[in-house]
Order: C-alpha cells, then sequence, then structure tokens
C-alpha cells in the first residue's frame, strides 16, 4: 500500500498525454484529465468546426458546448478505442448538423420575408396576411415573439438578440425556429 505521500506524488505524475491514462482519469470524473483534454483538444477541433460551417463565433460555440456536454453527459464513458477520434468525429457531426440548421433555417426565414415592391401590387391581399402573421406572433410564447420579431422585423443578428434578451445564442436560435414552426402550422391552418 502506497503512503498518502507517494498517492500525492503519483496523483501529480499522471500523464495524461498517454490516451489509456487520460480516458481513465476522465472515467474517474479527474477535473485535471479534463482540464487537460480541454486545453490540449479545442484548438484542433475549433479549425475543423470553422473549417466546416466557416463561421468563427459559431465554431467556438460549437466547440465549447461540445465539451460542456462531453462533461455533463459523461459522454467520454461511451469511448471505446480512441479519445481523440471520437472528439474529431463528435464536433465534425456536431458541424455538419449545424450548417443543416442553418439551410432549414434560412429556408424558412426565406418563406417569411415579405418583398416591399409585392404591398404594392397585392395591398388588400397583404394587409389581411399581416394582420394574421401578427395575430399568430401574438400567440407565440412572449420569448419565441420577441426573439422572432427582433430577427425579422428589426433585422438583429442572433448575437445582438442573444445580448439584448441576455440568453445565449443557442437559445435565440431555438426560440426563433420554435416560432417559425408555429407560424407555419397557424397560417397553413388559417388558409
Amino acid at each position: 500500500m502506497l503512503k498518502p505521500q507517494e498517492q500525492i506524488q503519483k496523483k501529480m505524475a499522471l500523464d495524461y498525454s498517454d490516451n489509456a491514462v487520460l480516458l481513465e482519469g476522465l472515467q474517474k470524473n479527474e477535473l485535471k484529465a479534463f482540464g487537460y483534454l480541454y486545453r490540449s483538444s479545442r484548438n484542433r477541433l475549433y479549425v475543423l468546426a470553422l473549417s466546416i460551417i466557416k463561421n468563427e463565433e459559431a465554431a467556438k460555440d460549437l466547440v465549447q458546448e461540445f465539451f460542456i456536454d462531453l462533461w455533463y453527459h459523461r459522454l467520454f464513458l461511451n469511448v471505446v478505442s480512441s479519445l481523440h477520434s471520437y472528439l474529431y468525429v463528435g464536433v465534425r457531426n456536431r458541424a455538419y448538423k449545424y450548417l443543416e440548421k442553418e439551410k432549414v433555417q434560412n429556408r424558412l426565414k426565406g418563406e417569411f420575408i415579405f418583398q416591399e415592391n409585392s404591398d404594392t401590387y397585392y395591398p388588400l391581399e397583404n394587409a389581411e396576411l399581416k394582420a394574421e402573421i401578427d395575430s399568430a406572433i401574438g400567440n407565440l410564447s412572449p420569448m419565441a415573439a420577441k426573439a422572432f420579431t427582433l430577427h425579422y422585423v428589426e433585422n438583429l443578428s442572433h448575437a445582438e438578440i442573444a445580448s439584448v434578451l441576455e440568453i445565449s445564442r443557442h437559445t435565440v436560435n431555438n426560440h426563433i425556429v420554435r416560432a417559425l414552426k408555429e407560424l407555419r402550422v397557424k397560417l397553413k391552418r388559417s388558409r
């Protein structure tokens, strides 16, 4: 049996650059192991995310959220072989998922953008549609309605909305996506 002083020295001497030691430390919930993993991997994973989504802020957020999920949900317990491969695939998949969400969001955004010159051709129809949209927005949850209005009426970015509402960009995105889905359903029913 090791003496207390020897146990402390052994813990201090752990070499987390060894994948097996690092994985073992993570599985024992050692914060030092997680800190090492974060410091040694975040830049590579950021470059990977950035190369896929081409947005610096979104890439930083994506990697940060990945590490948060990794720690809080103990995702590293799912690692069978290479921890670094697991990280790479996890961030890559999240980046592609982010792109898919952006694509859907842009498509939905296009459905709700009204051209100024269309008012001159169909003023009565657009006035009725505007009233229906205003009514549907009024039926949204307060945060979803506020996020939707700030984004589509006042043309604020997700980051600006997050700052105004004091919530994360991810939450802003969720509110806007939820609002678009609800509006689409309500407007289809009214037609």
